[in-house]
């Protein structure tokens, strides 16, 4: 009798020992694999952000490539350019959808991880699956980093600033950018000249105070970032004098002597290192109402004196090219408006904030 207690008493710890063991393989799989797809699901995250904002960003760096298929592309190279917990992305683990009217776009990444101790229960594999949307906004906020220049909002315009004024040849009309600067995208136009003939008024050159006023901060100016941050609808105070020397200087330390970094097309620039859609020959600059100013127009007799200001009304974005004879040369990107209206917030990139947001 004592016998067959002993042999129930033996079958009864193995069958303990069995669910205890499934019972710690079932915790060793919770702790591994749940922890391993957490990191995945992490690294697919970063992926799929990257791949969005990637997407967004073209619709301020690239104005002359056909939307939405520019953005689609952009945002499926990025991600199919990473891995995920050393994996490579395939395309097909991509799903982007582009909303052209609001500057959208969506990006879902999925991946399927391979399970380690979870495999004990007949787990092989699990997916992972995450969205990312990010938007570039349709108005400015302001921008740092910017070159101590203003641009006429009649800067792109073949005639003088008045009757440009009057033909609406603007830049940016109504807190809109115009059909007109759209179609300048990709155009040279002067950004500043050294020749007197070219100034607007005595001592004036195009220059914005964004500093202490002293060459060596204008210079450092154009060859760095200003500390200034310029805000929409600001008004900001000119900068007099014709700062030949610092003119040339800033310039040449930003771009290099020659220039490293080539102009090649619209959001497409050659640098060192290859092709790039981002090179730091792209500047912004501050674009002020010509056509605002009371008494401007029609005589086109720009106020004199060191204590002029100007309202910001937009940002121009252009690829410095360098200075030719007595005029500093670029080439207009993009162009960003200010809206009384706007509600806009976040990071900007080149003026326009660039950010990550919820899904609807």
């Amino acid at each position: 009798m004592n016998r067959n207690n002993s042999k129930k008493q033996e079958g009864f710890v193995l069958v303990v020992v069995a669910i205890v063991l499934l019972a710690l393989v079932g915790f060793l799989a919770l702790a591994v694999d749940v922890g391993v797809l957490y990191s995945a699901r992490t690294s697919a995250q970063e992926v799929a952000d990257a791949a969005a904002l990637a997407g967004a960003f073209t619709f301020i760096n690239d104005t002359q490539s056909p939307q939405p298929q520019t953005a689609s592309d952009n945002a499926l190279q990025v991600a199919i350019n990473n891995s995920i917990l050393g994996q490579p992305v395939a395309a097909a683990d991509v799903n982007v959808n582009v909303d052209y009217a609001n500057r959208r776009v969506k990006v879902d990444v999925q991946s399927t991880q391979n399970t380690y101790f979870a495999r004990a229960l007949g787990v092989q594999t699990e997916r992972v699956a995450v969205e990312a949307v990010a938007e570039a906004a349709k108005y400015s906020t302001g921008s740092a980093c910017i070159k101590p220049w203003f641009i006429p909002n009649t800067a792109l315009s073949s005639s003088d600033a008045c009757p440009a004024c009057g033909a609406n040849d603007v830049l940016i009309s109504g807190e809109e950018v115009t059909a007109f600067a759209q179609s300048k995208f990709g155009q040279e136009f002067r950004v500043t000249s050294q020749d007197p003939g070219n100034r607007l008024a005595p001592g004036q050159f195009y220059a914005i105070d964004l500093g202490k006023g002293g060459g060596s901060d204008y210079r450092d100016n154009i060859a760095n970032c200003a500390v200034t941050y310029v805000r929409c609808l600001e008004s900001y105070s000119v900068l007099t004098g014709n700062k030949v020397g610092p003119t040339t200087q800033g310039v040449t330390n930003l771009l290099g002597n020659p220039p490293t970094d080539t102009w090649v097309s619209v959001g497409q620039y050659q640098t060192p290192n290859g092709p790039s859609d981002t090179s730091k020959a792209v500047a912004i600059a501050p674009i002020w109402d010509t056509c605002g100013p009371s008494g401007f127009c029609p005589t086109g007799n720009f106020p004199t004196g060191t204590k002029v200001t100007l309202q910001i009304i937009g940002f121009a974005v252009f690829f410095l090219e360098g200075i030719e004879g007595n005029d500093v040369m670029a080439r207009l990107v993009n162009v960003s408006s200010c809206s009384s209206s706007s509600t806009e917030t976040g990071g900007t990139v080149l003026s326009l904030p660039l950010r990550l947001v919820r899904a609807q």
